[in-house]
């Protein structure tokens, strides 16, 4: 009897150390341009991008990494930014995992980087 408790509890260990383990983000990133943004949205069209949906699956490997969104600059670029942590948000990753930085560079594309937690 003793022994089965003990097997038990030995593999109740093992499960729960499989669910509580999570991969430390990578440099890894994304970009989304503006002509793959120019159409309808939903979250079925969304997340057939994979840029977005490669995104939000590394994040939800590493729940504990942010998502550093670098965007063009300008009130054109501030909207494209909102719009887009909101349908991220639609999709399953909190605004506290998020953070907006003006400067991607060029003023028709957003660089998503994923940033391990430090």
């Amino acid at each position: 009897m003793m022994k089965m408790i003990f097997k038990r509890l030995v593999a109740l260990a093992f499960v729960s150390n499989m669910y509580t383990c999570t991969v430390q983000a990578e440099n890894f990133s994304v970009t989304v341009k503006a002509e793959q943004w120019d159409m309808p949205r939903h979250g079925e069209i969304l997340i057939k991008q994979s840029s977005l949906r490669d995104m939000v699956n590394r994040w939800r490997l590493a729940p504990a990494s942010k998502i550093e969104i670098r965007y063009p600059g300008g009130e054109e670029g501030e909207l494209w930014v909102r719009e887009l942590m909101d349908w991220l948000i639609a999709l399953g990753v909190p605004s506290s995992a998020m953070t907006g930085t003006p400067g991607s560079g060029a003023e028709d594309v957003i660089n998503l980087v994923l940033v391990p937690p430090r």
